[in-house]
This record gives C-alpha cells, structure tokens and sequence, in this order.
C-alpha cells in the first residue's frame, strides 16, 4: 500500500514541476524573485490575476508550489492519490492563480493543527478542509498589510485570524455537507462564505481596510492556447496508456454518472477513465473561451485547473456543459454583463460546482442553474468585501438551496452509481482489473 501511494504522488510532484517549467517557458524567469515578493504582500481580493500581477513565470511557480506543498502534507498524513486527493490538489493548484499562496497559507494550517491537537485527533482528520480554507487567504493578507506592511503587530494580529479561520473551518464544513446534499460540490466554499462575512465584518470593525485592487490578464496569447490544448491532449492520451483495454469504455460509463459528490470517479471508472475525462473536460473550457473571444488568463486557467481536479469526483462534460450554456445564455440577456465580464468568465468554469445538479436533473435544469449562477455571482462577493476566493462556492450554494426543492418536484431524478464493468470485479485495493487512483 505505501508503495501504490508513493508512486502516486510521485506522478503528482512531476505535473507540479511541468507547471513550474511552463511558467519559464511562457514568461521571464528573471521576474520570479520580486514576483513572488509582490504576491505575498498583495492583499490578493477578487478578482487579483497573478498572470496580471506579477507575470506568468511567478504566477506558474507559486501555483507549483502551492500544489507541491499541499500534495507533501496529504502524503504524510496518509491519504491516498484518489479522488478526494485529486479534487483538493486542483483546487489548490486552480485558485493558486488568483488568491492563494505559499505565504498566507501557512497561518490557516496552523490554525488546523491547533484544532486537532485540542481535539486528541490526526491531522488527517482536517486536513482537506484546513487546506481548502485558505480562500480566505485575503483576510490574513488584509490584517498584515493593515498599516501598509511591516508593522510587527499587524503581523501577530494576521497570525490570529489564521489561525482562527483553520481552527472553525473543518468544524463548520461537516454540516454544509449534509446541507447540499452532494448537489454543489464546493462543500467548503459554502462553508468559507458564512466564516468570510462573519471575520470581514469584525476585522472592518476594527478599521481594517478591504480596498480592491484587483487586476485580469486580457488575451489569448498563443503560448497559453498551446499550453491548454496540450494539456489535454497529454491527459487523454495518459488515460489511454493508463488502461488501453477498458479507458474509453468506462469513459462513457462515467458519463452516465450524476456527479454527486460522494461518487469518486477513481474508484467507479478506473483512472484510466478519470484522465480522459481530464482532458475533455480541459478540451471544452479552452474552446469556450477562444469561441466566446474570451481570456486566458490568470481567472480562467485557474477555474480550468479546478475543473480538472474535480473531473475525479463530480464533473464530466454531460453535466458542465449545460451549467456553461446557462451561465452563457444569462450574460447575453443581462444588461449588466456579457459573456466576456471578467466575473462571468471565472463564474462560468466555477459555477461548475452546480454540475451535480444538470446531471441529476437534467440538461433543461442545469441551463437554468447556470443561467441563475451568471446573475448572482456578481453579487454575492459584495457580502464579504471581495475577501472570499470561494465565491463561486458560496453563490453555487445558495442557488442550489433556492433551485433543490423545485427541481425534485419537476425533473426526474438520476441516482445512477454503477461501477464500470471492469471496476465491478476488482479484487484488490490497487483496483484488479482496473485502477483505482494514480499510480
């Protein structure tokens, strides 16, 4: 088991370092060092594109180290390359682009720990939720920088509130869990609102400013479209070698799937399927964005990236694509947006947490739950001052809880979760006949 573990992760350090090597390739390297500096102290509220801010080359990096960092302490803390591993490693990977950083995270981490410490338990326990809870990043920037930087007490005052947002957070998370249903699939980006608009309004209280300064990367250079299509294609292509005999099979198997987030893709469909899935998924959103003369950018790279992550547990094509013509058809009827608004773009690929319900109710409730999306997620940010990465989570949350009790009185419900032929008859932890994670 330790080795099947290893190798796993193994895999997973090499993409961190391909990250890194594009970020060189696709900018200066030269930037890297007073890059990362700017990052780190930057306030980072939505929407702060890093590839905008400081330039692709630091913006890759940090997205690799964040990654890298991450995947070291779900190795030691024994979680396995499946699924859960998967989707938490894109969405750090994802919004590491945007927000989050080898700095700041470390304060809500610790936070975390203290948690499982007070409470006699591993820090296995939390992990995912304290990793995840860095979305709210931006707050502990917002208090270290409360006097411009470099005033010691601001400092202590930023150490507090990580540690604060890390220690509620897995404690809040286990119950917007059982809330959702499995129908929004950004469990802890509901759970991060709530904590957002609570600490934002204590920290203005006290005078802490929340100015944005935010920046978008506007484009589509040719290097990033290369770098996208390739990473499709890479991911296709690995699931294919990955299980020549039963990938695409079981591909289509997984289609079928509702995308509920209890139903880890890994361990129904094989990770043969999983990559392949990977790589359409990434195949779809890159031809959105050069079909809509959209960006690629720092806003929407970073939403591909988590859509990535959770092609392992919750979305595949037949449950995205009618939450992105939904949130489509909503900016063109809008009189306020369009479908290149910056909000709207990183809304579209995000808003994906609401694929579980297209695929449990439908393609005809999926375009109506995006097209809904598209108008709320200019507002919600509003509620915590821009301070909460997971906006997208939050809004994805309240427009499942408004859309949930109609739905299931109109559409017919999918709950398909059989596992993929090949998958059924397994016979070991490593998957028999198919595998269960990477490896």
């Amino acid at each position: 088991m330790e080795a099947f573990k290893k190798s796993g992760y193994v895999w997973i350090y090499l993409v961190t370092a391909l990250i890194a090597l594009a970020g060189i390739i696709l900018g200066d390297y030269r930037t890297i060092p007073e890059g990362l500096k700017i990052m780190y102290f930057h306030p980072a509220l939505l929407i702060t594109d890093y590839i905008a801010l400081v330039g692709p080359a630091a913006a890759f990096l940090n997205v690799a180290l964040v990654t890298f960092f991450s995947a070291v302490l779900m190795y030691f803390n024994g979680q396995k390359p499946n699924g859960k591993c998967i989707f938490v490693l894109g969405l750090m990977s994802g919004f590491a682009f945007f927000g989050k950083n080898i700095y700041t995270m470390w304060y809500i981490l610790l936070g975390t720990w203290i948690l499982a410490k007070v409470k006699k338990e591993k820090l296995s326990k939390y992990l995912t939720s304290g990793l995840l809870a860095d979305s709210l990043g931006p707050l502990v920037a917002a208090a270290y920088l409360w006097h411009g930087g470099g005033y010691w007490p601001d400092y202590i005052v930023a150490v507090a509130v990580g540690i604060a947002i890390g220690f509620v957070v897995p404690l809040i998370a286990e119950h917007t869990f059982v809330v959702l249903k499995g129908l929004s699939l950004y469990n802890v980006g509901c759970t991060v609102g709530f904590v957002a608009i609570a600490f934002v309004a204590v920290e203005q209280g006290f005078g802490i400013p929340f100015e944005s300064q935010g920046c978008w990367y506007e484009g589509r250079p040719m290097g990033f479209v290369v770098f996208m299509y390739a990473i499709s294609a890479g991911f296709v292509i690995a699931g294919y070698l990955k299980d020549r005999k039963h990938a695409f099979c079981n591909y289509k198997n997984l289609l079928k799937r509702p995308g509920n987030a209890k139903h880890d893709f890994t361990e129904l469909d094989g990770m043969g399927a999983v990559l392949i899935n990977m790589g359409v998924n990434t195949f779809i959103c890159t031809t959105y964005i050069m079909l809509i003369g959209g960006d690629l950018s720092g806003g929407t790279i970073g939403p591909i990236f988590t859509i990535i992550g959770f092609s392992a547990q919750g979305k595949h094509a037949k449950n995205i694509l009618p939450i992105i013509i939904g949130c489509f058809l909503g900016s063109v009827i809008s009189p306020t947006a369009s479908p290149t608004t910056h909000g709207v773009q990183m809304g579209t690929f995000l808003g994906t947490t609401l694929a579980p319900m297209a695929g449990t109710y439908g393609p005809v409730a999926g375009i109506i739950t995006g097209m809904l999306h598209s108008f709320a997620v200019l507002k919600t940010g509003g509620c915590y001052a821009a301070a909460n990465l997971y906006n997208n989570g939050f809004c994805g949350a309240v427009v499942m809880t408004v859309l949930y009790p109609v739905f299931r009185h109109f559409f017919k419900e999918n709950t398909y979760d059989e596992p993929s032929a090949s998958m059924a008859c397994r016979s070991d932890s490593t998957g028999g006949t198919g595998d269960t994670a990477l490896k």
